[in-house]
């Protein structure tokens, strides 16, 4: 199974702190094992940069290190930015764009804290604990 890791599931795997982030390093470990393959968008690492060292003050190279030997990227193409500038109903531009990457690239799903902001998009949102159960 190809699955997209949506910004905020790498930003809790990055910062400790953060409610989901057992949740996050399990799946990634899953991603590390080849029980799925992981897909990421490169601008899921300058966010989550960002949202790490601003807000966290938590270095997120260690886990970026582990994310960039593992994890396929999803190139944002012109492809997928026109596809998230003429979705319908979809709530979050970003979401949209990452999304349309990742199909782009062949993911089957994506895994996110935010399935609202990807319902109707190209792939099927799974939060990260419904993913777990079923990997399990």
């Amino acid at each position: 199974m190809r699955v997209l890791f949506d910004t905020n599931i790498i930003i809790d795997g990055a910062v400790p702190g953060r409610s989901y982030h057992e949740e996050a390093l399990q799946l990634l470990s899953y991603t590390n094992r080849g029980a799925i393959t992981g897909l990421v968008a490169p601008v899921s690492f300058s966010t989550c940069w960002y949202v790490a060292t601003t807000h966290h003050d938590v270095d997120p190279r260690p886990l970026f290190e582990t994310v960039e030997t593992v994890f396929e990227l999803a190139p944002i193409s012109r492809a997928a930015l026109r596809e998230a500038l003429q979705a319908k109903g979809q709530a979050d531009f970003e979401d949209a764009y990452l999304a349309g990457a990742g199909a782009e690239a062949g993911a089957d799903i994506v895994v996110t804290r935010n399935g609202q902001d990807c319902a109707g998009g190209p792939l099927t949102p799974y939060c990260p604990e419904a993913l777990l159960r079923m990997l399990q």
